[in-house]
This record gives C-alpha cells, structure tokens and sequence, in this order.
C-alpha cells in the first residue's frame, strides 16, 4: 500500500485503502482494532453484510456509493471503541480509476470530530432545555406532536401554578425562580425518563406519557402531582405551593397535539375558575362511550 505506507508516521490521521479486488481494507496501525473494523468488507450485493457493526455497515456503503472520477464522497460515522466510547469521524473517500476492473482501489481518510460533534449535541440539548429548571422548554410541544403522532394516543397534564404573581410581587423574583426549580423537581421525581416534562410558560408545565388511557389512573397522578407539591419546602414561604391542573386523554384514532393541548388548557382553567388547588379530566366522547 504506496500512499499509506509513506504516511505512517503521521498517528493523528487514519488513512485507509480498499482494494476492491480482494475485499481488504488498509489502514494505518491500530485504526482497524481501536474502531472495530474489520480487515474484509465485500462490496458486491449483501456479500459479508451480515453481523457487520453499524458502523462498518455504513462504511461499505459509502465505499459502494465511490465512482471513478467521481466526486469526494463524505459522511459521519460512529463507531463503538474497544474502550466503550463513541467516537465519531468525517469518512471522506474517492474511487480512483479501475474501480470496476482490476486494480481498482479506493483510497479515504477517517477524521476524528467527536468533540466537535459532542459540542454540537450539547448546544442542540441546550436549546430545547429551559435554562432555570433542567426541563424542556417550549420546543416540547414538537417533540410531543411527533410522539404522538408515532406512538397513537397519549396524556397530557397542564399545570399553572396558583398565585404565582403574588410570590414574585411579595417574596422576589429569586424566590419564585426557588419554586419553580422545585416545581420541576417534583415533576422529574413523579414521572418516567422516558415521559416529557416542560416549562412552556412563565409558571406553567405539561407533561405528555404514553401511559394507558385510563381516566382514573389519570385522576390520582393528577392529584399526586398537588400532593408533592403542598409538600415543597422553602424557608421563605408563607404557605405550600399550589396548583390548578388540567388533564386530557387523547384518543390513538387521529391524536392531534393541538387538540389536545386546548382540552388540557380548558381543564385546567376550568379547575382555577371553580376551585383552586385542584384538577379537571377531559376525556373524549368516545372513549366515555367505549367506557359505557
């Protein structure tokens, strides 16, 4: 291998070679077993494909998509180290001539971008999390659409915090950011990692679960939520937090996030209208009909 063999002492770039005659793939030293390749990839139909990492899966296609006198062909691949972490690469490769006859060669470099790509997802994380809580912030609602959407059906919970106004008028805005950091806490604490928790307002949360659509399974989280939250403990504060609550149960025939929010918003203005501290279900006319 002429290029490769010249470039060897060069260890912070992994160069590679692949001969598409014999199916063997080159790199520079200790690229192939830090990255868990292996030494063969056929490139002819799904030949060798089985029990190929994804990664080395990913690296035959793009050797695969090489033409000669084609352009410079590039992707991101991750790949699993022997030291359990991922680390990501820039693959770039170009087919040089012969490809499809003898001597056909394809010659690529593998760039490491992992902390670049680690940057990137950190700043994705930040901008959907809502910097005073930990929660998800508004771009929620996208993420619950699209839920629903896939999973058919779900839960959402709308929660306005009662007399808020009167904490950060009376108490300070320093106070009020206290509540509403516990606030969040009760809610990471009540529900599932795999559930979504929001701050899509000022003093206002939703949280949306796959659970089972069952009205009374909902009515006592709901009222578990006003439990833990009477139970917030602050120095500062002259009475426990409270909080008006709507519930609405989406239906897994055409689940729609608008629809549900309003119904989930209605409840919960319906529940600070009429008594605070408390909660209100909605749940579809026809599963009440289905329940009857």
């Amino acid at each position: 291998m002429n290029v490769t063999n010249v470039l060897k002492e060069f260890t912070d770039t992994l160069l590679f070679e692949y001969d598409c005659d014999s199916a063997r793939l080159e790199f520079t030293p200790a690229a192939p077993a830090v990255l868990g390749l292996p030494d063969l990839l056929p490139l002819r139909g799904d030949a060798g494909g089985r029990g190929l990492t994804e990664a080395a899966d990913k690296l035959r296609r793009l050797l695969r998509a090489a033409r000669p006198g084609g352009p410079v062909i590039k992707a991101e691949v991750a790949f699993l180290g022997q030291d359990g972490q991922i680390w990501v690469y820039l693959c770039r490769c170009k087919a040089l001539k012969g490809v499809r006859g003898a001597g056909g060669r394809i010659v690529g470099k593998l760039t490491d971008i992992t902390e670049r790509f680690d940057r990137e997802q950190d700043l994705l994380r930040r901008a959907s999390m809502d910097v005073l809580t930990g929660v998800y912030n508004r771009s929620a609602e996208e993420m619950i659409s699209r839920r629903l959407k896939k999973v058919g059906g779900g839960v959402l919970f709308m929660i306005d915090l009662d007399d808020f106004k009167q904490i950060n008028d009376t108490l300070g805005h320093s106070v009020g950011d206290q509540v509403l950091v516990a606030v969040s806490d009760v809610l990471k604490h009540l529900f599932r990692a795999g559930d979504i928790v929001a701050r899509v307002g000022g003093d206002e949360f939703v949280v949306f679960l796959e659970s089972p659509l069952d009205p009374d399974l909902m009515a006592r989280r709901a009222q578990m939520i006003l439990t833990h939250l009477e139970r917030i403990s602050l120095p500062q504060l002259n009475g426990p937090v409270k909080a008006s609550i709507g519930v609405a149960l989406s239906p897994p025939v055409q689940p729609d996030y608008a629809a549900l929010h309003l119904a989930a918003d209605q409840a919960m203005y319906e529940s600070k209208r009429t008594q605070k501290n408390s909660f209100r279900l909605h749940v579809p006319a026809e599963m009440q009909t289905q329940n009857t």
